[in-house]
């Protein structure tokens, strides 16, 4: 605001309009900056949700198949010793 002597000053906080104009220039450049980031953010996070559901089937699929492999292999030391076991009680 302008005073009557023709100088600019904000009357409610005693600043000059121009330091005024300044910190209202700097407060929209960081809330601008602000949406910027949150735009970013939600962008990754949506990204990091694809990518997960891209990769949970196959990577379920692998896991399933290593435990598939784990127990076949189990079972078949179990049926080995199981047989050396029935054959030693039977001599």
């Amino acid at each position: 605001m302008e005073d009557r002597s023709g100088s600019s000053y904000n009357l409610s906080a005693g600043k000059p309009a121009s330091e005024l104009e300044t910190l209202q220039k700097q407060h929209e450049e960081k809330t601008v900056k602000i949406q910027e980031l949150k735009k970013q953010i939600e962008t990754v996070k949506l990204r990091l949700e694809q990518k997960k559901k891209k990769e949970t089937p196959g990577e379920k699929k692998e896991a399933f198949h290593d435990l598939i492999l784990k127990y076949n292999s189990l079972r078949d030391e179990y049926i080995a010793l199981s047989r050396e076991k029935s054959r030693d009680l039977n001599k």
